[in-house]
Parts: structure tokens; sequence; C-alpha cells
């Protein structure tokens, strides 16, 4: 065996699908925690360190949240073309990496609140690869056909971060000072990048495998692996892979109902803590232990996941649609500062929680089995790399659009209409969605009955 032909150290975990899944995992958690922890610090430190007005301190918050979604718009997309046409996913992801140490260390050192705005541009940049190119990772890891309960696992770490944020940033910030959470911050995205350092990925791996395996061994793997003389990068023009996948109503359903749940999950993100303070006198604390019921929904994720790959998307989305859009619906009753009134909202936050995790991930999994079933039926039609971040980056750039509608429009109609209308809008706008879920999304009957009679045919 040749010294190229050696496979690296420990290269079986290395390649191992539980490492691989951890890895995309901690990248999500960390990139959410980055996110969290500044949007609990800056609000204490923009007067002190970068001289804004305590009138504007608001205003220019609202600009750092903008300017991070105007990044992540933009990079979803972006990021999701380069990735699926690298051989590897190694360089765009550690591109993204790189962008947010960057980011992160030019929020740390830097005053100018312009300059904190291009911070926070490249961070959402960072969370658009991040995202796009871990998920596709993942699907070339354990496969569309199993994709659900991982993508579980990164909903649960992207929880994670959403609650420990706020309360580990406050912790580090008052026992010891704004450095100390910026230096946690830098030190956790640098082992990320180790973590990804150390990440082979499935096709590589793919030839160390054959040659330790029994060609009769029934684990051993179908397919070759890629030719070592191959491109690393595909240079050769094909039908644009978005307007492909956009071209499919399903791939489209599935990107809107992305956008609807970003919708959702970000209006009680917005209008909840004050509502909870008027009504029942919450303090900050309460008020965000409310949302983390929410958001606690999301821990169970991957049985979603699992149910998801065993009975399909459709069934799993609409279930979860109407359940969120009653519990919405009957959040809007909680107008009265009753203990009754506390305590049914709590119930209903969980509910909402919990419905969120029976769409979001099967939806998202959704997203590659699209990909597949174009490719089946247009085989080459994204060329060699296939097209996996490119979904991603749309699903991740519909989101990001929810993110930026959601509190907006929420802000606007607590307003102008108060809590009850606006969750009875936000009711009637999951209910909505459910038409087009139960019309398009899981795989064309017509395309299955087509593939069995072909297949009985050719029996024949």
């Amino acid at each position: 065996m040749g010294q190229e032909d050696r496979p690296p150290l420990f290269w079986k975990f290395r390649s191992s699908n539980g490492f691989i899944v951890f890895s995309v995992c901690f990248a999500i958690f960390v990139d959410v925690l980055l996110y969290g922890c500044i949007g609990e610090v800056f609000p204490f430190t923009l007067e002190k360190r970068s001289g804004v007005p305590e009138d504007q301190v608001q205003g220019w918050l609202a600009v750092l949240l903008a300017v991070y979604g105007l990044g992540f718009s933009l990079g979803s997309p972006a990021f999701g073309w380069l990735a699926d046409h690298y051989r590897n996913r190694w360089y765009p992801l550690m591109a993204g990496l790189v962008l947010l140490l960057a980011g992160t260390m030019m929020l740390w050192f830097g005053t100018m609140v312009q300059f904190l705005c291009l911070a926070r541009f490249i961070q959402g940049l960072a969370t658009a690869c991040i995202w796009s190119v871990g998920l596709a990772l993942v699907i070339d890891t354990v496969g569309s056909s199993n994709a659900g309960e991982s993508l579980g696992l990164l909903a649960a770490s992207m929880s994670i971060g959403f609650v420990g944020a706020p309360s580990l940033s406050g912790f580090i910030y008052d026992r010891f000072g704004y450095d100390a959470v910026f230096l946690s911050m830098v030190v956790m995205v640098v082992f990320d990048i180790v973590l990804r350092i150390l990440i082979i990925e499935k096709k590589d791996a793919v030839k160390w495998i054959l040659q330790e395996t029994d060609p009769n061994d029934p684990t051993r793997p179908l397919l070759p692996p890629n030719p070592a003389d191959g491109p690393n990068f595909d240079i050769q023009i094909h039908a644009h892979p978005l307007i492909t996948l956009m071209s499919s109503p399903r791939l489209v359903t599935a990107v809107f109902i992305s956008f609807v749940e970003a919708i959702i999950m970000t209006s009680f993100e917005t209008v909840l803590p004050l509502h909870t303070k008027e009504t029942f006198g919450y303090t900050s604390t309460l008020a965000g232990l409310c949302f983390a019921l929410v958001v606690f929904g999301d821990f169970f994720s991957t049985y979603a996941g699992r149910l998801s790959d065993r009975i399909g998307a459709r069934p799993c989305v609409v279930t979860g649609l109407i359940a969120s859009g009653t519990v919405v619906f009957l959040c809007g009753f909680a107008t009265g500062p009753s203990i009754a009134s506390q305590v049914m909202l709590w119930v209903l936050l969980l509910g909402v929680g919990l419905a969120h995790c029976l769409v979001f991930v099967p939806t998202y999994t959704e997203m590659s089995l699209v990909v597949e079933q174009i490719e089946r039926e247009k085989p080459g039609v994204f060329g060699p790399y296939g097209a996996f971040a490119q979904s991603y980056g749309l699903g991740n750039f519909a989101y990001a659009a929810g993110t930026t509608v959601g509190p907006l429009w929420s802000g606007f109609m607590r307003h102008q209409t108060g809590w009850g209308p606006m969750m009875f809008a936000l009711g009637v706008f999951s209910i909505l969605s459910v038409i087009p879920s139960y019309m398009f999304l899981g795989e064309p009957k017509a395309k299955e009955q087509g593939d069995e009679e072909g297949q009985s045919t050719s029996r024949i």
C-alpha cells in the first residue's frame, strides 16, 4: 500500500455518521449561541463603547438585527450554489466558520457602530454558509431516507443555543465583563474549526472501507469511490439548478412552509415579552422563560424526524400546521391577569413548540427528497455534485425572509389591533398553509404508480 493510500489516523471515527452529525450540530449550536449572546450584550454596551445616545440604542439594535438577516438572506442561495460545485463540502463549510470567527472578532474589538453593522452582516453570511452546507453534509452522510432523525438533532442543537444564549451571556457579562463573553465565543468557534478539520467525508472514506471489507460483505459500499483525479470544482455549465428546483411545486411548498414557520416563531419572540409584561406583570426573566417553552418543543425534533422518515412529510406537516393554527388561535384568549390565564398560556406555548417541530424537521427533510426526485427524473441535471446545498439555501433564504417579516408584521398588528386579533390572524395563516402542504408535499402519487407499473412490466 502506497503512502498516499494509507488511511489517516482514526479515519473510521472521523468519517462515522455520529461524529459528522455531531460536528454539524455543534457548528449550528455555536452559531445560534453567538446570535443570541449579541442580542443580550449589546443593549448594555452600545452606549458605553460606541457612544450611541440612549434614545437611539433601540434603533441601532434593530439595524444590527436587520443587517444580520440581510447577510443570511443573500448568502443562503450563494453559498448553496458554491457548495454544490465543489466535490467536497470542506472548503465552503470552512469558509463559513472562518467568516464566523472574523465577524466575532470584529464585534469584540470594534467600537464604531457602522463597523459593528459590517461585522453582523459577515455573521449573517457565515450563518447562511454553515446552515446550507452543514445540512447538505448531513444528507451526504446519512442519506435522504434517514435524514429526519439527524435533522431533528440539528433542530435540538439550535434550541439549546436559543435557550442557553441569554442566561450564559448574561452570566458571563455580569461576572467577568465584555471581553470574557467574546473570548468564550472565540474559543468555541476555534474548537468548531478543529472539528471541521478532523471530519473525513464519506465519499473520501469509501476507498478505505473497500480495502478493509470482504467483497461478499453485505455492508460493503455498493458504489466505488470518486476517482482521485476527478475535478475538485465543477466548472461545467448546467441548466440553472435554482430554476430547476423552483419549478417543482413540491419544493416551492416546502420553502413556503419554512417562511411560514419563521413568521410564527419570530412573531412570538417579538410580542410575547411585552404582552406578558403588560398583562401579567412579568419581568424579563419570566418573559424569557415563556419563550423558552416555545423553543422547548424542538427538543422532540428527533422523534418528529423519525416519524417523518417512516410515514413521510405530508401527514406530519399537515397535522403540525393544524395543531399550530389551533393553539396559536387559543393563545389569543390569554388576556387576563388570572392564574388560570397564565397556566393556559404556558401550556399553549408548549403546544406551539411541539407543533413547530412536527412541521420544521419534515419540511427540511422534504427539501432533500425533492432533489433526489428530480435527479431520478432528469439524471445529471444538477451536475456531478447534486443540489442539496442549493435546496437548503432556498429554504434558509425563505426562513431568513420570515425572520424579517415576522417581527415587523406582528409588532404592527399588536400595536394596531391588540394581542387577540394578532393571534387569530397568525392562526388563520397557519391553517391556510395546510392547503398547499396537502396538495404538493410528498412523493407524487402518479409517479409512484408509474414506477410500480414500470417495474411490473420489466419483470414480465
